[in-house]
């Protein structure tokens, strides 16, 4: 839920911290993105929700583990049980990633919208949706100029 509702990158998710989560504001804040930057994620209430449930040391990692503690939790072995289970083939980590892109365009977030949420620093990156805005785009359009005689 996290990665699907945030974009974020699986490293990204794997080095967040207990300390980096405002359950006040409904945000978190990662602190090494890809971009070397500080980057903002508002999370939705059921994302709060759920890692409340599990909580601990404010200087913990979320998903740490069990073993090496400092370390975050290699969860391989479980993705891949996860997909087999399920019978889904060819899908990664990062396809979370574009999926949250997607639904994003889908729904009317524009390009700019998209590359905040994903902590793109080029358009360039986000410009492979441009075709998932297209209904968003015609519905601006004769919301604004469909008048015009």
């Amino acid at each position: 839920m996290l990665a699907l509702t945030t974009g974020a990158r699986k490293g990204e998710l794997l080095n967040l911290r207990w300390k980096n989560i405002d359950f006040e504001k409904y945000l978190a804040f990662l602190e090494t993105s890809k971009n070397k930057h500080l980057r903002v994620m508002p999370l939705t209430k059921d994302v709060l929700k759920e890692l409340k449930k599990f909580i601990e040391g404010a200087d913990d990692l979320i998903f740490r583990s069990k073993i090496a503690t400092a370390r975050p939790f290699d969860f391989k072995k479980q993705w891949i049980k996860a997909f087999r289970r399920a019978e889904i083939n060819d899908f990664r980590f990062h396809d979370l990633r574009h999926t949250c892109a997607s639904y994003l365009a889908q729904n009317g977030a524009s390009l700019l919208e998209i590359a905040d949420v994903l902590g793109h620093k080029q358009i360039q990156m986000t410009k492979r949706y441009a075709h998932l805005c297209v209904s968003h785009k015609q519905k601006l359009i004769e919301k604004y100029f469909g008048e015009i005689k």
